[in-house]
């Protein structure tokens, strides 16, 4: 397995929606929970639209390896993303760069279902938690100013916050703090939507006991990233968004990406929509100033490879933004993810893999999105889609596998079967996956459902008699029956997880 594909799998795993609790902003990458909007659904269009990238705001060629890339390798990109875009799961815009030059790049779907606005190019998307990367960078770049510290106690620059004294920036950048996650409170659902400032924000996590001391372990918190947008805007002297702006955004020449204030009409912004299984909805309507500095940057995939290429490419760096010393601490292996994670390691806003390798993949209501670079290769893929349900870092893992001439799996659109309902019946119940964590099987309306612990339910199609798909996602399971036909337990199937789930109840409710 390359290092790409072992780290894409890394983040592909941290967003399974039926084995993972749901985290709606800014996840390592995350699809959104699967709700009933109050909005009429809207049909899916023929899938045969596709736009090619300019290159005309790419950074200039960083090596002089040849680029491996022919038409064919070309034809053979277009139809995995189209194979995907057909699956109803993705809409949206890839792009794959090598030692300086476009690879691919081409949009499939609507920008705006309801006004047949095609993605573009120049579409913009949200970016969810890449967000992060930038907030990070703007951080050490204020350390590098002499501003602050990231050894500092959060105490140093908020004096007022609880417990500032234990807990250092660099809790904050690489999610050790403790703090737990605003965007898994029971109440975030409801609260979501409304008007807040950035000091509500803080207020609804600083007097919550810490889940572990500083220091001890890694768990993703968007909350430590709303903390660290607060400390920005106050050694800063200015929003967030301003600072942005002014240091990063425009110096870099990102023409296109910026922060999204509330309710703010933002040109060739595409809107988000939710995959049914069977035609879109839209996406359920987030308040832009509850993100910050944890998921609230909107981009296009030609700003975001320009970015990246800024971190690799020392030899076309413009001077005098970020100093080599920062750029080198954001992709430094400062917490290593654990056995499960393959070796990978978090930096600053960056997930980090071998030699070198940086990603991060990001999610928010209606969008999906990833980017990541190999350095030592001198590639960079970017993935955006205004359809959640689309896994990034999986398509990013196929696209370079093609570049590579590896094998790859390629979406398809399965065809269900029907089943009796007496069979569909002798399914239902509750099934153990991890020790917090459970799948309920139910029928309704003649249909199996699958609700995981703190997630709304999805419908499964029957690929066999055991065997079933999902459609708002790539998941399957089968059901294992002992030879009188009891069903004893059910594999999960998902981002190349294999989960046992052994039966712990049955004769639930049904509908």
């Amino acid at each position: 397995m390359t290092i790409f594909k072992y780290l894409a799998t890394v983040l592909a795993a941290a967003s399974v929606e039926v084995i993972l609790p749901p985290i709606a902003i800014a996840t390592i990458a995350p699809n959104q929970p699967f709700k009933d909007p109050s909005v009429n659904a809207i049909t899916r269009p023929e899938p045969t639209r596709l736009t090619t990238l300019s290159e005309q705001f790419i950074m200039p060629p960083a090596a002089s390896t040849p680029i491996a890339t022919n038409a064919s390798l070309t034809a053979e990109m277009a139809a995995y993303l189209q194979a995907h875009y057909e699956t109803g799961r993705f809409m949206g815009t890839a792009i794959v760069m090598q030692n300086g030059e476009t690879v691919f790049a081409q949009s499939y779907g609507m920008a705006s279902l309801e006004h047949q606005v095609p993605n573009t190019p120049q579409t913009k998307f949200r970016i969810g938690s890449i967000t992060k990367q930038f907030t990070a960078a703007a951080i050490l770049q204020l350390q590098d100013r002499g501003q602050l510290d990231v050894q500092a106690p959060v105490s140093t620059y908020l004096p007022d916050y609880p417990q500032g004294d234990r807990i250092t920036l660099h809790h904050l950048l690489t999610h050790t703090a403790g703090i737990p996650n605003l965007t898994s409170f029971p109440d975030y659902l409801e609260w979501m939507q409304q008007p807040t400032t950035l000091e509500e924000l803080v207020a609804r996590f600083q007097d919550l006991p810490l889940e572990f001391e500083p220091g001890e372990q890694h768990r993703y918190s968007n909350s430590g990233y709303v903390l660290l947008t607060q400390i920005i805007e106050t050694v800063s002297g200015q929003t967030y968004a301003d600072y942005l702006q002014e240091h990063l955004f425009i110096p870099l020449g990102l023409e296109n990406t910026g922060y999204e204030q509330p309710l703010t009409v933002i040109n060739h912004l595409a809107n988000g929509y939710q995959f049914t299984g069977e035609d879109y909805q839209q996406a359920e309507y987030i308040n832009m100033a509850v993100p910050t500095g944890a998921g609230a940057l909107y981009s296009t995939v030609g700003d975001l490879v320009r970015w990246h290429q800024f971190l690799v490419n020392a030899d076309n760096r413009p001077p005098g933004i970020l100093s080599d010393a920062v750029i080198a601490a954001m992709q430094h292996p400062h917490v290593a993810l654990g056995e499960n994670a393959s070796g990978a390691s978090y930096g600053y806003g960056l997930m980090v893999g071998k030699q070198g390798f940086i990603a991060h993949g990001g999610g928010i209501n209606g969008f999906a999105s990833y980017l990541g670079s190999l350095p030592n290769q001198g590639i960079t893929v970017a993935v955006l889609s205004n359809v959640p349900n689309a896994n990034p870092p999986i398509m990013a893992e196929g696209l370079l596998a093609i570049l590579q001439g590896e094998p790859y799996p390629m979406p398809a659109n399965e065809a269900a079967v029907t089943l009796a309902p007496e069979v569909l019946e002798r399914y239902v119940g509750t099934y153990q996956v991890t020790p917090e964590f459970q799948v309920v099987i139910t029928v309704e309306s003649g249909q199996l459902h699958l609700q995981g612990t703190g997630q709304p339910k999805i419908p499964l199609y029957a690929a066999s008699e055991s065997e079933f798909f999902a459609r708002v996602l790539e998941f399957r399971i089968v059901f294992n029956t002992v030879p009188d036909g009891t069903v004893k337990s059910a594999t999960l199937f998902q981002n190349g997880q294999e989960l046992p789930a052994p039966q712990v109840t049955i004769d639930l409710g049904r509908n």
